[in-house]
């Protein structure tokens, strides 16, 4: 075994210190598990940034949300067709209900939004300007049940929001 002597910022120590305390271990083995965790994370991260994999974590991690192949997505909204009113219903308070959600956990600006509900690969986000978006949809088939989730989301959000729906696009727009 190799020995080696590293110069620590007051930062980098409490770090380290945090951890020590937490796993009751030597520095050398909080070194050792960070470098651990530096090697399974440096691979996804170079596909990915570690914003988006934090993103998926929070969304994954508590079992409320899955992860749905973009066939399967459109296969499902081909087959729903037109839906019902209690399915639109419950689609619109479900938005209602992620933006109280989304909330808590701080996410409040609309651009903060639209870019955590992007890691989701519903769209992608076009920033227009301070206050307009545009959201370029994976596929055609689920425009209506992303309108409708965001004109819930926003029902009751501070600021009035503005939802437009344009071929394969959704725009939004803060007055």
């Amino acid at each position: 075994m190799d020995r080696l002597s590293v110069s620590l910022n007051d930062k980098s120590l409490a770090i380290i210190q945090k951890y020590q305390t937490k796993y009751d271990t030597t520095q050398a083995d909080v070194i050792r598990r960070a470098l651990h965790w530096m090697s399974i994370i440096e691979e996804p991260a170079e596909k990915v940034s570690v914003e988006n994999i934090l993103t998926y974590v929070d969304y994954l991690g508590d079992n409320e949300h899955l992860i749905l192949d973009i066939a399967h997505w459109k296969s499902i909204f081909i087959e729903i067709g037109e839906g019902s009113k209690k399915f639109w219903d419950d689609v619109r308070k479900t938005g209602d209900f992620h933006r109280k959600e989304y909330f808590d956990k701080g996410i409040r600006d609309v651009q903060q939004i639209l870019n955590y509900i992007e890691k989701t690969n519903w769209y992608s986000l076009k920033v227009d300007s301070k206050n307009s978006f545009t959201l370029i949809l994976a596929t055609s088939e689920s425009v209506r049940f992303i309108k409708t989730f965001f004109e819930g989301f926003f029902s009751n959000f501070p600021q009035k929001v503005e939802i437009t729906e344009e071929n394969m696009k959704i725009r939004i727009n803060v007055h």
